[in-house]
């Protein structure tokens, strides 16, 4: 083997270390920023629950113990089972809203909707982000993810709950 070869090889080497090296950052970077979406979209979720929480005593004691048990569950809810607790929220919601009297103030639950949905897209454009970064060869190859789980996209329903009730009460 020659001089030059040798030389070649191991800038080579170098190289593809280098890029390694930078794609396994790439990774646990953008990991991160799915956690960091995840802590803000949970944060959100809560508010929103706290949101709802506080219609309770405006609504008719059938009605306001129905949203007390959705907006505690959510509140109570882990990771696994999350969307669907949190669609029973919404679907609560939205079914108690018409209870509510006039001129009740709903602009604390309506900015905690449109939180919730922010929050959504910008955790899910972060896993989007995150999967297809490990769905291309060399870091399925080299297992740059390491032991991460892939993570999961968060669809809920969160479309304006107000829009539909003759849009923003005050």
């Amino acid at each position: 083997m020659s001089v030059t070869t040798a030389v070649l090889l191991v800038v080579a080497l170098l190289l593809a270390g280098v890029y390694l090296s930078w794609t396994a950052g790439r990774l646990d970077r953008l990991h991160a920023r799915v956690d960091a979406a995840w802590a803000a979209l949970d944060a959100q979720l809560a508010r929103r629950a706290a949101a709802a929480r506080a219609l309770v005593p405006l609504l008719p004691p059938r009605e306001g113990a129905e949203l007390e048990r959705a907006a505690q569950a959510s509140l109570d809810a882990g990771d696994a089972g999350r969307e669907a607790v949190e669609n029973d929220l919404t679907r609560s919601l939205r079914s108690v809203l018409p209870a509510l009297p006039p001129g009740a103030d709903l602009h604390e639950l309506d900015a905690a909707v449109t939180r919730v949905g922010l929050a959504r897209s910008f955790h899910n454009a972060a896993v989007e982000d995150t999967r297809a970064l490990r769905r291309r060869r060399v870091p399925r190859l080299f297992r740059l993810a390491g032991h991460r789980e892939l993570p999961q996209f968060f669809e809920i329903d969160d479309t304006s709950l107000l829009s539909r009730h003759g849009g923003r009460r005050r």
